[in-house]
């Protein structure tokens, strides 16, 4: 079940189970421990604790103890890291390392990495820092273009979130002869790269499968799926079976054996199995459907997927738009029910704790509590938090990663970062 396997990963780790020290939270999937929070909002909605102004952007929060961390960029200028008190928003530090051009949608991308001893990021054209949380100075940054010269900046910047297994940070370079790399986290030394696959705006994710721990990563180049042996980056195995042209959304693990794999751009979507056979792994496809999730992954919930179904393709065609919404499926490959347009809730993040899907509208900002029942669509609450015009029908592009812990929700729209209270 998923949150058995949930809280015997929470009670092996070092970081207090109320961090949310990277992306998609303490466990890497977008589920939290947290309990004690809103199941309804007053007339007025959540409190809001503070406000913080940012440029322009789509990095989310990291947060561990009493500081949030977030990636900013001034357009055409510079990268930021920024620390703010969790209490008050208020800045304690930053760090600020120049860069030019900008990326098409400009702005901040990823999620920060922080651990006990420093912060990790990369910035969109690729420049890779490791932040010492007492200095507050790099103890190194890498140009993945000066160390690879083959590395090849994907098409929006890049845009993932640097992973940390053990001693070993994973960075994704991407060039015709270099795939991903796995560095001494300490030093910033490769220790191994692997052979070009391809390219991704997707993140590098850690998976158990099979028995065997082991990376796992979506990419283009008519690769699909392929996965690496963390410390030694041994390809373990290698799947075409699921294709998508723009890679985003991270795949997801299910049970021992199963990878529930995602996208946009009409790419839809598929169950693979995965099995051991000796030494060698065998891939195949289990059940495939033609929705996706073009941003963020669905949540695993007691043997249900949940996810919003909406891209490129139908957010602008109010007939496509009735397909979409948050959908439920079965792991059998069923659609139980979807919201279609009422609500649609664009291409926003959604994360799981205390019993709820908790929901931010990728085109409005509004916050949403969930449910989640394969009987169907239950509402638990909803506010406008950020106070956005909602007979105005457009996308704000809030797509940006949330986080909780402490019974606070960091949500970010673009240039702006809310932190509310949603503990009672």
């Amino acid at each position: 079940m998923k949150l058995s396997i949930l809280f015997s990963f929470l009670a092996l780790s070092s970081l207090a189970a109320v961090d949310w020290p990277h992306f998609l939270g303490p466990t890497r999937d977008g589920f939290s421990t947290e309990t004690n929070l809103l199941k309804s909002f007053p007339k007025e909605g959540p409190e809001l604790l503070w406000e913080a102004k940012l440029e322009e952007g789509f990095g989310g929060a990291a947060v561990v103890g009493d500081e949030v961390f977030i990636v900013d960029r001034v357009s055409k200028e510079k990268d930021i890291l920024r620390c703010l008190s969790l209490k008050d928003g208020k800045e304690q530090w930053n760090y600020e390392s120049p860069s030019e051009g900008e990326p098409p949608f400009p702005g901040s991308r990823s999620v920060p990495t922080v651990e006990e001893d420093a912060a990790y990021f990369i910035g969109p054209f690729g420049e890779v820092f490791r932040i010492n949380r007492k200095t507050h100075k790099p103890d190194w940054k890498v140009s993945l273009k000066k160390r690879y010269p083959d590395a090849d900046t994907p098409k929006w910047g890049y845009a993932q979130c640097v992973l940390v297994v053990g001693d070993v940070l994973i960075v994704t370079p991407f060039g015709e002869d270099t795939g991903i790399v796995g560095w001494d986290k300490k030093t910033g030394e490769e220790l191994w790269k692997s052979d070009g696959f391809g390219n991704t705006h997707s993140s590098p994710t850690i998976m158990n499968l099979c028995g065997e721990e082991q990376i796992v990563i979506l990419t283009t180049d008519g690769t699909g799926l392929s996965s690496f042996e963390p410390k030694t980056g041994k390809k373990l195995w290698q799947s075409d079976l699921y294709q998508n042209r723009i890679p985003i959304t991270v795949p997801v693990q299910i049970g021992q054996d199963r990878i529930f794999a995602s996208g946009g751009y009409d790419g839809g979507s598929k169950m693979l199995s995965v099995k051991k056979q000796g030494s060698e792994y065998k891939i195949e496809t289990l059940w495939e459907i033609k929705k996706g999730t073009q941003v963020h992954p669905p949540l695993l919930i007691d043997n249900h997927l949940y996810f919003l179904a909406n891209e490129n393709s139908n957010h602008k065609v109010k007939a496509k738009r009735k397909t979409g919404g948050l959908t439920c499926y079965t792991l059998e490959g069923k659609e139980l029910w979807n919201t279609g347009d009422e609500p649609f809730m664009g291409r926003g993040n959604s994360i799981f704790a205390d019993g709820m899907i908790i929901i931010q509208d990728g085109e409005s900002g509004v916050l949403r509590l969930v449910d989640p029942d394969p009987s169907g669509f239950k509402l638990l609450a909803e506010s406008n938090v950020f106070e956005t015009n909602l007979d105005k029908r457009r996308d704000l592009k809030y797509w940006s990663n949330m986080a909780l812990s402490k019974g606070h929700l960091i949500m970010r729209g673009q240039n702006r970062l809310l932190c509310l209270k949603m503990s009672k």
